[in-house]
């Protein structure tokens, strides 16, 4: 039985922890074991604090594909929520084409039966635009959460959001943000770039309890790049329109009347990454929820952009004190 390419990251982690109160979950039904993995890729990220092991570079490739040439190959939304405290994700495609079977190991995230030494969340079908979404194993052990998450991988890249409805408050998550072998920034020019592509997020609220304020978001995701201008730092700015919500099974919800702004930001050209920025849910001119949003080039000539947006705020103009977080992730094409 072959093995396919194993990609470690390794750190130091440190986080100051946050107490939530639970509230009581659905009764659900156990799942069958997972199956040994076969090819593995491996996403390491920092918390607060990196501490470098081996080689010095706490970007290694351990495992003989290619590795990243600009350092830093990795983003994730702790630095822009404290509670997303997920700091990896392991995805496995068990050795087969059919995306069924997929797992991923998500570590650092309290009561979800998963962790670096195993417990994969099983694959639990896809949503319109291709992003797959991810359940967290159910066990039956007392305390255990249930947490959902949304997954994409292509070419150059691979995104996770992920999180649960089981706090009172939206609890803890994590989304990520990857490229696979490194990563360039497009060729300088007069003229801009633009990137188009999918978006898909998990909406955590807080009116209901359980699976019934877990929600998805999908949408389309549009950026522009101009490499030149500002004249030291580049510029990089978008939008997430035609935005759909369906229910935590997959069911659609019908679409959202909003869109998310993703105001400029610069690119960081020693890593090819593009620096956080604010970004905000808008709705006929108001807006609904503010954060923030950050993006790294993927592909040796900046192919693509993976990117990561956290907002909270109203769930509609409507509901003003019906309050979500939206943990969301995109990959964007260049079309030239």
């Amino acid at each position: 039985m072959a093995t396919g390419r194993r990609v470690a990251f390794t750190f130091t982690l440190t986080f100051a922890g946050k107490c939530l109160t639970l509230r009581p979950k659905r009764q659900i039904q156990n799942r069958k074991g997972l199956t040994g993995m076969k090819r593995i890729a491996s996403v390491c990220v920092l918390a607060l604090g990196v501490a470098a092991c081996g080689d010095g570079n706490p970007f290694t490739d351990t495992g003989g594909g290619t590795g990243g040439g600009t350092g830093a190959n990795t983003i994730n939304g702790t630095a822009l929520n404290a509670d997303l405290t997920a700091n990896s994700v392991v995805f496995d495609d068990n050795g087969t084409a059919d995306p069924s079977d997929d797992t991923l190991v998500i570590n650092n995230l309290p009561f979800d039966n998963s962790d670096t030494t195993g417990g994969g969340y099983t694959n639990a079908g896809a949503l319109p635009n291709g992003f797959q979404r991810f359940e967290s194993p159910v066990l039956g052990t007392a305390g255990e959460l249930r947490y959902f998450a949304v997954f994409r991988e292509t070419n150059f890249a691979r995104v996770t959001a992920v999180g649960t409805g089981d706090f009172v408050e939206a609890g803890f998550g994590g989304v990520f943000a990857e490229r696979i072998g490194g990563g360039g920034v497009p060729a300088g020019r007069a003229a801009s770039y633009t990137f188009t592509g999918d978006y898909a997020a998990v909406r955590i609220g807080t009116a209901n309890g359980g699976t019934n304020d877990v929600q998805f978001v999908t949408g389309d995701a549009v950026l522009t790049a101009d490499i030149l201008d500002f004249d030291t730092n580049g510029a990089v700015g978008g939008f997430i329109s035609n935005r759909e919500l369906f229910a935590s099974d997959g069911t659609a919800l019908g679409p959202l009347n909003d869109f998310i702004s993703l105001a400029n930001a610069d690119i960081d050209f020693d890593t090819a990454t593009i620096d956080s920025s604010t970004a905000s849910t808008q709705e006929n001119g108001a807006a609904l929820g503010t954060g923030n949003w950050q993006g790294i080039f993927a592909g040796p000539n900046g192919e693509e952009i993976a990117g990561i947006v956290v907002i909270e705020g109203s769930k509609t103009a409507a509901e003003p004190t019906d309050t979500v977080r939206e943990t969301g992730t995109f990959i964007v094409v260049n079309g030239g």
